[in-house]
């Protein structure tokens, strides 16, 4: 009976972990998307915390759990979760912001190449612990059986990947530091107070409070963001 209520609970989570997914892809669907490192990474991070779900649903079933319970299936599982959501997520969000933060735009080809070794890399690294575990590989093992090779290899040729496309991202972000070109206020053309300042941001950031007069879908208008003399906005729609 707990097994039951353990996959109950678990079918449950799905739910609103599938309207997530929804959510996300209806955010970009439709959209005029910029193929910059921020947005692979994020498109990336969704593509793996899809399959992580698919993964998850099938150990909800306690059938199927009962195969692979305690193997490197439940391992494969929880890092797709983990580097999908987090990992390049974060990888996205260091890459939107720098520009802001340092007032330096970072290098765009080193960029892409950090994201294609990112991709290959942990998708190989982690995609054959599911075959393992079908086969029957336990987690926490210290050895392993020779019919268990070919997919370890793979898993650690992977993982090597992935340590090597952290050194573009380190020579990328030390170097667009110093010698990146200066960036613009907006770089991503983006709807946001945040990106109506100065890169970085000076200290109190406006002189005076803005008065936003934009819609909040006004991506892609020439409809200004704010009005340009707040008061005078403010006193011609009172007159």
């Amino acid at each position: 009976w707990m097994r039951m209520l353990f996959m109950f609970s678990t079918m449950l989570i799905s739910v609103p972990t599938g309207i997530k997914v929804f959510a996300w892809v209806a955010t970009v669907w439709g959209g005029k998307l910029r193929l910059d490192t921020p947005m692979l990474f994020a498109l990336g991070g969704l593509v793996m915390f899809l399959f992580a779900g698919i993964t998850g649903i099938m150990l909800a079933a306690v059938p199927f759990d009962i195969h692979v319970n305690n193997t490197y299936f439940v391992v494969g599982h929880f890092h797709y979760v983990i580097y999908g959501a987090t990992v390049m997520g974060v990888y996205a969000a260091t890459y939107h912001w720098f520009p802001k933060m340092t007032g330096r735009m970072y290098y765009e080809g080193l960029g892409k190449l950090h994201f294609v070794l990112t991709f290959i890399g942990a998708n190989l690294n982690f995609f054959p612990m599911h075959p393992l575990g079908l086969m029957g590989m336990p987690r926490r093992v210290a050895s392993y059986d020779p019919e268990f090779a070919f997919w370890n290899v793979m898993a650690s040729l992977g993982g090597f990947l992935l340590g090597v496309s952290t050194l573009p991202f380190i020579l990328n972000m030390l170097s667009s530091w110093v010698l990146g070109k200066e960036a613009p206020d907006n770089p991503w053309k983006a709807i946001g107070l945040e990106w109506l300042v100065a890169s970085p941001p000076p200290h109190e950031n406006f002189e005076q409070i803005p008065v936003v007069v934009s819609g909040p879908y006004g991506y892609g208008s020439d409809e200004p963001l704010v009005a340009n003399d707040p008061t005078k906005e403010l006193a011609s729609e009172h007159s």
